[in-house]
């Protein structure tokens, strides 16, 4: 198979598009693909830079706020703030499909860096993108507190390369 990054956009939302009607979102070019549109459709937010503050972040136990996730990409929240939430999407399909506990858990508004609590808008985006993916969510605070505690004993235990 040739590199994802050959693909055009058309291709690759083809690509990831079949690997989902044939149940293969587990397979490695799934997920090669999956990042790469993601770094295609960020708006200038980068999907392995959003990974490395989240992975440090989570290290260093803290809540990481969505500017200092666009600061991380070197892009304005002006200019991105309509495509955050796909691309924290992406994020959190990623994540869930190698694994991993749903690590935009810990991106929160500037204030809430203390306590890591959302906004309830914000909190039923979350909550409805892990319903989306078969996650059974009742009580969606705790659920929250959940992610954001396995986000963080993820991160303590991680070694390997961002995507």
């Amino acid at each position: 198979m040739r590199p994802v990054g050959e693909w055009d956009n058309k291709q690759l939302q083809n690509l990831i598009a079949n690997h989902q009607r044939l149940g293969r979102v587990d397979d490695a070019y799934y997920l090669e693909a999956l990042a790469e549109m993601a770094r295609r459709k960020g708006s200038g937010l980068d999907f392995a830079k959003t990974f490395e503050i989240v992975l440090k972040a989570a290290r260093e136990h803290r809540y990481l706020s969505y500017k200092q996730l666009t600061d991380a990409s070197g892009v304005e929240w002006s200019r991105v703030r309509y495509a955050v939430n796909d691309h924290l999407g992406d994020l959190i399909e990623y994540a869930h499909r190698r694994g991993w506990p749903l690590l935009s858990a810990i991106i929160v508004n500037q204030q809430h860096l203390d306590d890591g609590r959302m906004e309830p808008s914000t909190l039923k985006g979350f909550c409805e993108a892990a319903r989306s993916l078969g996650y059974p969510v009742t009580d969606e605070e705790a659920f929250l507190r959940e992610q954001q505690d396995r986000v963080f004993d993820w991160a303590a235990t991680y070694a390997e390369e961002a995507p």
